[in-house]
């Protein structure tokens, strides 16, 4: 299997490094790995290899980037054209933006998934798989409401947690004071600004980046199994495979694993649906990543024909 570094960029001009593995046979045939919480391309190279040798052994190419959510505080170099003030068209200008998790705008999620898959295109391959891991789930299903999972073959949501009622727990008697806090300083254009570390639990975050992870309702709630009353409502426009996978031991879950499959059962049309949960996995699937890669792999291959 062959291993190259590489390179993507946004259209509003960011830049992030991954990593592309690919079978020697070529393949028109791919899977996108999207990060979560301030993940990177780098820190699990356990489970990056165990998936792309799945992956490769199927005849499958498998490729992971950074996003604008990488780490928690990150300064990142914005790229423009300046074509003003006399100066010629087409010259690049940039400044440093601060991005990472504890800043990013969740809904620019689409703009680094568009980027992913305008490098596929242009690699050469026809069929492209989207497996977003936690937070990365959240996108992924963001990308299916927003813009009808275009371009894809189909979707993973692996480890698909709601954020909400870890952080409601998490906070206890401070989440409310916590989200009307937050809610003042978007009002007051303070938006940008970080909440006291004593309101967040010691997190990092925006007003704005707390108001939409914590917030019911917001883009980002789009697993709110948590309420059986609610309707994921990105799941109304699927027209596409959906694989939903859970580690039986899933730290973050609220509630029986098996209760929040059935959630995302009953959600999902289902012609597309597939679900599986994992036993001995937990959130990030350490000591399970050989098969959470076969199990890529053989639902690729299931779907892929």
């Amino acid at each position: 299997m062959l291993c190259e570094l590489n390179q993507i960029k946004t259209k509003d001009g960011l830049r992030f490094e991954g990593l592309v593995f690919a079978p020697k046979r070529k393949t028109k045939t791919v899977a996108l790995w999207l990060s979560g919480l301030t993940g990177r391309f780098s820190p699990s190279p356990k489970r990056i290899h165990a998936i792309a040798q799945a992956l490769g052994r199927k005849g499958i190419s498998f490729a992971i980037f950074d996003h604008r959510g990488l780490g928690n505080i990150n300064s990142l170099n914005v790229e423009s054209k300046k074509s003003k003030g006399g100066i010629k068209r087409g010259i690049k200008k940039s400044k440093y933006k601060y991005f990472g998790t504890s800043f990013e705008k969740f809904e620019q999620s689409v703009l680094d998934i568009e980027a992913m898959l305008r490098f596929c295109r242009k690699r050469g391959y026809k069929k492209i798989f989207l497996f977003g891991h936690s937070t990365g789930a959240n996108k992924s299903a963001y990308y299916i409401l927003e813009k009808g999972g275009h371009g894809l073959a189909g979707i993973g949501l692996l480890g698909p947690m709601s954020d909400i009622p870890g952080i409601k727990k998490d906070l206890g008697r401070k989440y409310k004071k916590a989200l009307e806090t937050a809610g003042k300083m978007v009002k007051r254009d303070k938006g940008e600004e970080l909440l006291p570390l004593k309101m967040t639990g010691g997190q990092f975050y925006t007003a704005v980046r707390f108001w939409s992870i914590a917030r019911e309702r917001m883009n980002e709630d789009t697993f709110p199994y948590y309420d059986p009353k609610r309707k994921f409502r990105w799941a109304k426009k699927v027209r596409l495979p959906v694989l939903v996978l859970i580690g039986n031991k899933e730290q973050h879950a609220d509630r029986p694993v098996p209760e929040i499959m059935e959630a995302f059962r009953k959600q999902i049309p289902e012609k597309y649906f597939s679900g599986k949960i994992l036993k001995g996995a937990n959130h990030s699937f350490k000591n399970r990543e050989k098969e959470l890669g076969r199990e890529m792999a053989n639902w690729i291959l299931s779907v892929n024909r």
